[in-house]
């Protein structure tokens, strides 16, 4: 009997010792905020901090209190940590100025009773760079900045196939070149030109207004009040994102149809259907890629009201006369040519069937 309760109580001790080790796990696994802070103040660059807060602000958008309530919490700590990131909360406020205004009364409360004062990182943005893809689908905008003494990196991704909107962004503690260096050894079909402060302010501000239907990254919208921030200290005045010159989009539609790929193409409701297809996309008519194809293409929704029916029934083929001529024009490499040839070949036959079965839908809603 005795061997049986000593047997029990060591297996309870067993379980107690795994348990106590359990919880120290998850103790350690999950860090209070202030750790956290300290954590990121402790790395040296400014930027961890500046990561934190727009993560912060971000999370709290979802619910209309919940940024109210998380500033409540954050004046109600008057720890240094927390007062770091409020004050770095208070700058990247950009587009909240009763919020923005809030934290800053309480920091200059706090600044009476501080031993040392706690500010934000002074930002000076000295170059910006666009990256664009030979196939016109994404521009990359790529700033280089200086926190403090700090250099940083930020880069914000514009997909032209989603009504040209931001569709990712990365915050990087490295200057912008050596950033580029390493993009640059991984990346053989982007062009990279410089473009001025004002310009780059212009076009991210614009994307920003456009509405974005892509699943969210790890990164995006988390850093859209980081790069909100950054954006607001560029200076004004610079210009959009050029819209396609339709004259010389004409004149190119003009071209091709006197060459021979063009030939079985004779209606001149063609010409208006490949015009119509310019629209699409980055709205490039010399860069057509896979995905530019896809949406272009692959979700068909047939009009009758400018196009004939057998001419639009013609799309995929016209494409696929089409791009050869303009890639070749525009210097495009034959391997990305042949994919986005290989993905019309795809689509070919859904795209004929989907546009019939809309019209016969459509005179069977007329018959009855």
């Amino acid at each position: 009997m005795r061997d049986k309760r000593r047997e029990r109580k060591a297996k309870q001790a067993r379980r107690d010792v795994r348990r106590t080790k359990k919880r120290d796990l998850k103790n350690r696994a999950e860090p209070t905020l202030v750790e956290i802070v300290r954590r990121a103040i402790a790395r040296g660059h400014p930027a961890y901090l500046l990561d934190l807060a727009s993560r912060a602000i971000r999370a709290a958008r979802w619910d209309a209190t919940r940024l109210d309530n998380i500033l409540t919490n954050l004046i109600a700590m008057p720890d240094p940590e927390m007062t770091a990131l409020l004050t770095v909360i208070a700058e990247l406020l950009v587009d909240d100025p009763a919020q923005q205004a809030r934290c800053r009364r309480e920091l200059s409360e706090r600044c009476k009773y501080l031993t040392h004062s706690i500010t934000a990182p002074q930002v000076t943005a000295h170059t910006a760079v666009r990256r664009t893809h030979v196939l016109g689908d994404v521009d990359e905008l790529v700033i280089g900045a200086r926190l403090d003494t700090y250099e940083v990196t930020v880069a914000v991704r514009i997909d032209h196939n989603m009504l040209s909107s931001v569709v990712d962004s990365a915050v990087s503690a490295d200057p912008i070149d050596r950033g580029l260096g390493r993009v640059a050894e991984t990346s053989t079909d982007a062009d990279v030109v410089e473009m001025s402060l004002a310009d780059a302010r212009a076009w991210i501000e614009q994307a920003l207004t456009m509405p974005t239907f892509v699943p969210e990254t790890e990164t995006w919208p988390l850093y859209g009040p980081l790069v909100q921030w950054l954006v607001s200290q560029l200076p004004e005045g610079g210009a959009h994102r050029s819209p396609t010159d339709w004259a010389v989009a004409t004149e190119l539609c003009d071209r091709f149809f006197a060459t021979d790929p063009a030939a079985p193409f004779t209606d001149p409701g063609h010409r208006e259907l490949l015009l119509e297809l310019f629209e699409t996309g980055c709205s490039d008519p010399l860069r057509w890629s896979e995905i530019r194809v896809e949406r272009a293409i692959g979700h068909p929704y047939y009009d009758d009201t400018y196009v004939p029916l057998e001419i639009v029934l013609d799309a995929p083929d016209l494409l696929r006369a089409f791009i050869p001529y303009a890639h070749a024009q525009s210097g495009i490499r034959d391997e990305l040519t042949g994919r986005t040839i290989a993905t019309i070949d795809r689509l070919r036959t859904r795209y004929k069937r989907e546009i019939l079965g809309q019209t016969e839908r459509w005179d069977l809603d007329d018959a009855g």
